[in-house]
């Protein structure tokens, strides 16, 4: 009885005591659906129009750099396409690891794909004809797999940000830059093949290249191994700035676009293509909406009294045929009171019946074979018109 009662203190006693942990989630808001915020944001402040777009984009002049995943290039037919509007001055940055949307770059691992050099048709079509020589991603080992995530949560953010990289210089032609990689790997590139072009020397060999840009056409491609210090949270970390900078001035103006890496849907080519077709189809449907969708009016207090008058109801019972398009129910109380008294009368031949209805009611023969057949009546002015001729005909005939 003691002990249980020395046990129940110190499971009370330890109640109240909390430990407090940090660990790092990411950003929120727009940064946490796109990684390069923080680059749009940048060049915006530079005077450039930067933006994020879906797909291939629209590919026209007035696109100036387009930043692309190769997720968008899964066919030889963008690839051609892409090229096409480089050739015409666009300039094509091919971000080949780490340039899509998603990934998280605060784990304590890179958490982009690693498990092979296996690229998509369009890619290896803009490769080979650009003649370059692509080495994909080969086994890297991070430091922070092997570290306790404490420990690793008590590093500086800085430490944390470069943890696992290696140094690059870039010189773009004004000066050199240092970038940081963390894929192992590179392009190859013989450069008695083409014109001008510009690149980064990696340590795996004197022929390998972490970034490679070069004239193709009136316009530019360059193709970026590791776009991680693109990304929001390594982009104000060595001179990945000034290299975003940089790299954009070597465009026309125009547009700066980031792509999402998704492929071009076929409602998103509709909207792009056929927007006016798109806006008509829509105010027809909402025009359609408004004209049929019945309309409710505010609620009516219900009378006093227990009793309506007859003329009250009839109305209410003609309008809401009406309303239904029920002009036959309408008319055949009064079409089968006229025919009832045609049977009664003595000596009237049903041969030529319109006629002799005609001559009783002073009407012509049109009015009376209108009044007696016609159906589908949707004007009102028709209605009044058969109604009236069905009242007089019948007035006489009684």
């Amino acid at each position: 009885m003691i002990l249980a009662g020395l046990t129940l203190c110190l499971l009370l006693s330890s109640c109240g005591e909390k430990e407090i942990k940090r660990r790092t989630v990411g950003y929120k808001g727009k940064a946490k659906s796109n990684p390069f915020l923080a680059a749009e944001r940048f060049l915006a402040e530079q005077g450039k129009d930067a933006g994020s777009e879906h797909g291939l984009g629209r590919l026209d002049e007035d696109t100036g750099t387009l930043f692309l995943p190769p997720t968008s290039i899964n066919t030889v037919g963008r690839a051609k396409r892409l090229l096409d509007w480089v050739a015409e001055g666009g300039h094509l940055v091919l971000m080949l690891e780490g340039g899509e949307m998603g990934g998280n770059d605060f784990s304590m691992t890179p958490s982009f794909n690693f498990g092979g050099d296996e690229t998509s048709a369009g890619v290896d079509y803009i490769l080979d004809e650009l003649e370059v020589g692509y080495e994909g991603p080969e086994a890297v080992s991070f430091s922070g797999s092997s570290m306790d995530i404490d420990d690793w949560e008590a590093m500086d953010e800085k430490d944390r940000v470069l943890l696992d990289s290696s140094i690059s210089q870039v010189d773009l032609g004004h000066g050199k830059m240092e970038l940081r990689y963390w894929t192992g790997n590179g392009l190859d590139y013989d450069s008695q093949y083409m014109g001008e072009y510009l690149g980064t020397s990696a340590k795996k060999g004197d022929d390998a290249l972490r970034f490679l840009s070069m004239l193709y056409g009136n316009g530019r491609v360059s193709l970026l191994t590791d776009a991680r210090p693109l990304r929001n949270r390594y982009l104000a970390y060595a001179d990945h700035a000034e290299f975003l900078a940089t790299l954009v001035e070597l465009s026309r103006e125009g547009k700066v676009v980031f792509s999402s890496g998704e492929g071009d849907g076929f409602f998103a080519m509709v909207w792009r293509h056929f927007k006016m077709a798109v806006l008509g189809l829509l105010a027809v449907v909402v025009f359609w909406l408004w004209r049929h969708l019945p309309r409710y009016g505010p609620e009516q207090d219900i009378g006093e009294g227990n009793t309506r008058e007859f003329s009250d109801q009839l109305r209410g019972i003609g309008r809401f045929l009406w309303h239904h398009k029920r002009d036959d129910t309408l008319l055949g109380a009064l079409r089968s009171n006229v025919n009832r008294e045609l049977s009664l009368q003595p000596g009237m031949s049903h041969e030529g019946i319109f006629e002799q209805l005609a001559t009783a009611s002073g009407l012509p023969v049109e009015s009376v074979i209108e009044a007696m057949t016609r159906e589908h009546i949707h004007e009102p002015s028709v209605m009044v018109r058969v109604t009236t001729n069905l009242q007089k005909i019948l007035k006489h005939i009684q």
